[in-house]
């Protein structure tokens, strides 16, 4: 998991998938029953989403896990 934090990939997909939507990140943390800073620490690759929230973030967002995990290109 450092590894993907180190990389930044998390954190550039949970933003991009976000802003695509208009979905502020006080609305997905509300969605995800988080804090808004938790979402914030996601984005900036300072902690990971829990892996039981990755399906309910990914349906948010609408992409896939995969999706979200996948490396930008």
């Amino acid at each position: 998991m450092k590894d993907i934090q180190k990389r930044g990939v998390i954190p550039i997909r949970i933003q991009k998938f976000r802003s695509e939507h208009g979905i502020r990140q006080e609305g997905l943390a509300r969605l995800l029953g988080v804090d808004r800073s938790t979402v914030a620490k996601w984005e900036t690759g300072k902690s990971m989403p829990r892996a039981e929230l990755l399906p309910k973030l990914a349906d948010i967002l609408g992409c896939t896990v995969d999706e979200l995990l996948r490396k930008e290109e």
